[in-house]
């Protein structure tokens, strides 16, 4: 389905956590950039757009990690499609 995508939901919930700490980490690199007396916009613009991008990742595997659980967990009463 998700080629290269680990196949367990924890997995996948340590990686979203990983990528959560990477943006904690460029968020509280964009705010030294903002506290200087002269912002650099430029290098603001480095941390912001990896941020993002590293945001949008967390939250897709935060995604896969759910339907992972979903897909290997069995709900009462609840027919699963699939094999």
């Amino acid at each position: 389905m998700h080629k290269g995508w680990p196949e367990r939901w924890w997995t996948m919930a340590l990686v979203a956590l990983a990528l959560t700490g990477f943006v904690a980490y460029d968020i509280w690199w964009a705010a030294g950039i903002l506290a200087e007396p002269v912002v650099d916009w430029w290098g603001l613009l480095g941390p912001c757009l990896g941020g993002t991008w590293l945001a949008l990742l967390a939250v897709s595997a935060v995604d896969r990690s759910i339907a992972l659980r979903k897909k290997t967990r069995a709900v009462p009463g609840e027919t699963q499609a699939g094999p």
